[in-house]
């Protein structure tokens, strides 16, 4: 099974980790690379409109901090299953090279460069792992479709900041907290349902502690998914629109109430 990959940017350890063992993994051939660049005003100011203030933290944590802003000794998190299975390098330019898969750099994954090489692939699935939204003319290329790994149980929670919202909305035990595999469609999270985890939480448990646990999760989902759709055991099952709602960046304020909510459903 002819696959590729599209990644946000060169350092992400999700993507990493994803295309290091998708390029191991037999039967799987991981032919193309992609990687958007985050050194464009157009994505700047996207990020900006969608995230303001915390487009600060996110860029610190993601391109300045990388792995040093997980907590250390930690077993459950992307850096301690990097080191679980001997992932090399920094950035996915070097997972490319060691393994001989083409890396495309673009400023946009949608544009018409992106579209004729994914094309030329010709991939039976494309890996999403982050990267903006993805248009029709790249939705359509592959044969099965594009895979994303999304941070809550669908169809209850589209969108952002799903993990926050079904903590405020008291849903921990209905659908609960987790991840769904499935594949995009031109909705918000509303394309076929591959497959589901649920996270159990924990005494003690905060917002970023259920995010850090729920990453390594999204890269074995991930995994799974594609042996699955290799092998022929897996398949997508449609969702209904009305099953579900969207929801957006959540208001500082309502993030507060959030961390509250958890810290008295989850205290020792």
């Amino acid at each position: 099974m002819r696959i590729a990959l599209l990644a946000p940017i060169q350092n992400s350890l999700y993507s990493r980790l994803v295309a290091e063992l998708a390029a191991r993994e037999p039967g799987i051939e991981l032919a193309q690379i992609v990687v958007r660049t985050p050194w464009s005003w157009e994505r700047i100011r996207g990020e900006l409109r969608r995230d303001g203030a915390r487009l600060v933290r996110k860029v610190t944590n993601k391109l300045v901090l990388g792995e040093a802003a997980y907590p250390v000794g930690d077993p459950e998190t992307l850096p301690a299953l990097a080191e679980r299975v001997g992932l090399e390098g920094k950035n996915l330019s070097e997972v490319a090279r060691r393994h001989g898969i083409p890396l495309l750099t673009v400023t946009d994954p949608n544009e018409p460069v992106c579209e004729q090489v994914l094309k030329a692939v010709r991939p039976d699935v494309i890996v999403f792992t982050g990267g903006g939204l993805i248009r029709k003319n790249i939705l359509s290329i592959p044969r099965l479709g594009v895979m994303n790994c999304h941070s809550a149980i669908l169809p209850r929670f589209r969108g952002m900041d799903v993990v926050e919202w079904t903590i405020l909305e008291d849903a921990l035990q209905d659908p609960g907290l987790g991840l769904t595999l499935h594949f995009m469609d031109s909705g918000v999270d509303t394309g076929p349902l591959l497959a589901r985890y649920r996270l159990d939480t924990r005494p003690g448990d905060t917002i970023a502690s259920v995010r850090r646990r729920l990453e390594p999760h999204m890269v074995e989902l991930v995994m799974d998914g594609l042996r699955g759709l290799r092998d022929g055991t897996l398949t997508a099952q449609p969702q209904s629109a009305e099953d579900g709602r969207q929801y957006f960046v959540m208001h500082p304020r309502l993030v507060e109430a959030t961390a509250r909510r958890m810290k008295t459903r989850t205290q020792p």
